[in-house]
């Protein structure tokens, strides 16, 4: 099948051949999680510079065509990285984190030249795990407290 991408600023068109596509991916790659309005509040709110935001919404106007099925690539993508700040907040700011510690050992002048591709990834997996451990504990006590309520619940009803 070929697919076809374009790149909504310039127009360029990239095209390319890809065997064994199933039907199945393409529903999945239809379907979001938040509406276009929500991701677009979401860009809104964020404390970035209006440069910034202007690259995200261009980036969420990226499509590729796969045979006759036009597909929101960078829509999706979005929707994606929004779902998963969204379940998971103190994972993303780890790796974020990480990424920022890893990205100034790197411009160190020679230590971070020789270092920083070895420090980078181990500061992003730390600050995953890190975050990761943290959003475990926050969903266990979200359920403890949700076993609570419901306990007391048909006390509130009656």
């Amino acid at each position: 099948m070929k697919v076809k991408g374009i790149d909504p600023k310039t127009g360029n068109e990239v095209e390319i051949e890809i065997e064994d596509l199933q039907e199945g991916f393409f529903e999945s790659m239809r379907n979001f999680e938040m509406s276009d309005d929500a991701i677009k509040r979401l860009i809104d709110k964020m404390d970035i510079s209006a440069d910034a935001k202007s690259l995200f919404y261009s980036f969420s106007k990226a499509t590729i065509k796969a045979g006759e099925y036009v597909i929101k690539i960078g829509r999706k993508i979005l929707d994606y990285v929004c779902l998963v700040y969204r379940e998971f907040p103190k994972v993303t700011f780890g790796v974020v984190f990480g990424a920022i510690v890893g990205a100034l050992f790197s411009s160190i002048p020679f230590l971070g030249i020789v270092l920083g591709p070895i420090v980078t990834p181990i500061a992003i997996a730390i600050g995953l795990v890190g975050g990761l451990v943290l959003d475990i504990q926050d969903k266990a006590l979200e359920r403890k407290i949700s076993e609570k309520v419901a306990a007391f619940s048909p006390l509130v009803a009656g």
